[in-house]
């Protein structure tokens, strides 16, 4: 006795675009609050840690290297900027040839910056035990490096999503930039939370002696 097995082809409703939208604008938003308490935290660890300086051990014979911090900075507000020129002049218009180049640039500028940040950590001439500066420094600077490496794979997939011509909402309407766009605008706020997170412990760690 032989059975014919029937092919069952499951065909999943595409989701509206503009309920994409809305949810990505509040849990980016939410995230990115969560973010910056994250790293309130060592702004709080920084100035009261300054202020008690207990046994004078804040600060003792600590100079990070300027240069790296300085790089770095300039790397993640250079990825913020290419990103929103990409974001504003190519994929608002659907011009390929706009966004894709400049996303390309935004993503190698985060790429040099989360590599500036791993030598940062494995540079410093000073142990994390060195005092409350020392800690603070290694405890921030790890954590930017943890969420920058979000950032750089959210642009990763924005980039291999235009490479290929497709996105995972493609069946609903328009083309691929166009479908994009939701999670492009999100993309920008979580850079320029991190790219505001980065300059504030530039000038806390760099610059305040």
């Amino acid at each position: 006795m032989s059975t014919s097995a029937s092919e069952t082809h499951l065909v999943s409703e595409p989701e509206d675009p503009r309920i994409l939208e809305a949810n990505l604008n509040v849990g980016i938003r939410l995230f990115a609050s969560a973010v910056a308490f994250v790293f309130l935290g060592f702004v709080f660890a920084f100035f009261y840690l300054k202020a008690l300086n207990s046994n004078g051990d804040w600060r003792i014979h600590i100079n990070p290297s300027q240069g790296y911090g300085l790089a770095t900075l300039l790397c993640v507000l250079g990825a913020t900027a290419f990103f929103e020129f990409a974001r504003r002049g190519g994929l608002a218009r659907a011009a390929t040839r706009v966004w894709r180049p400049n996303l390309a640039i935004a993503l190698v500028l985060a790429i040099a910056s989360a590599v500036l940040l791993v030598l940062q950590l494995t540079s410093t001439p000073f142990p994390v035990t060195n005092g409350g500066y020392a800690s603070v420094f290694y405890g921030a600077t790890a954590l930017l490096l943890v969420f920058w490496l979000g950032a750089v794979y959210w642009l990763e997939t924005l980039l291999a999503g235009t490479l290929r011509g497709v996105s995972s909402t493609e069946e609903v309407s328009g083309g691929p930039l166009e479908l994009l766009g939701p999670s492009a605008v999100a993309c920008e706020v979580y850079l320029a939370v991190m790219a505001a997170i980065q300059l504030v412990f530039y000038v806390l760690l760099y610059l305040i002696k």
